[in-house]
């Protein structure tokens, strides 16, 4: 895979990834859970800037960008939701991390791509933590906390 096609199936990846989690945003706020609904909305919308900034590298970097966005599922279950995020978490840092050799003639990229592992990493941590909390106090009480305004 080329640096090229690497940077826009990021770019396919987060655009896709963010209409999964705003759909699912959607469907929390629905069933009245404020609390996990606005926190997975604004991973969306990180995610949304994450595809946009990976698009104006291509194109400072003299590309066109395609309009694609990879296909991820809609999930109703709660655990499964954060189950499906953690697994999709863990197999991506290690891609990131992999492919920033890649770029190592290119600061500007890799320096983006760095970010990038970051908050993949802080996504990651939080929704371990959510788990980790659905283990201790059951999926119910966890449904409560997740409640609110």
């Amino acid at each position: 895979m080329t640096k090229i096609e690497l940077l826009q199936s990021f770019a396919k990846g987060w655009f896709g990834n963010s209409q999964q989690h705003s759909i699912h945003a959607q469907l929390l706020k629905a069933r009245g859970l404020n609390k996990l609904a606005d926190k997975i909305m604004a991973e969306s919308d990180e995610e949304w800037e994450e595809a946009k900034k990976v698009n104006e590298r291509l194109i400072e970097l003299g590309e066109t960008p395609a309009v694609t966005v990879q296909e991820y599922p809609v999930i109703t279950d709660i655990k499964e939701m954060l189950e499906y995020d953690c697994k999709d978490s863990a197999e991506a840092l290690p891609m990131m991390s992999k492919c920033l050799s890649m770029f190592d003639d290119d600061y500007i990229t890799r320096h983006m791509i760095e970010q990038f592992i970051i908050d993949e990493q802080d996504h990651f941590n939080w929704v371990k933590g959510h788990l980790c909390l659905i283990e201790q106090i059951g999926i119910e009480n966890y449904i409560i906390e997740m409640l609110g305004e």
